[in-house]
């Protein structure tokens, strides 16, 4: 059967994945936050995407 302390092994698995996960997030939004204050960069993909129509 299992042990004692076998569930307390792996507590912190899931806590530093959802923390890992959150930084991941994190720096993605904070990377096309970036993006997007670029005016050229926004007017660039505008006329992108109006080319599309």
């Amino acid at each position: 059967m299992d042990e004692p302390g076998n569930a307390y092994r792996h507590a912190g698995k899931p806590r530093l994945s959802r923390m890992l996960l959150g930084i991941a997030l994190t720096a993605v939004l904070g990377g096309v936050f970036y993006l997007y204050s670029n005016p050229q960069l926004v007017i660039m993909l505008t006329d992108q995407l109006w080319a599309c129509f």
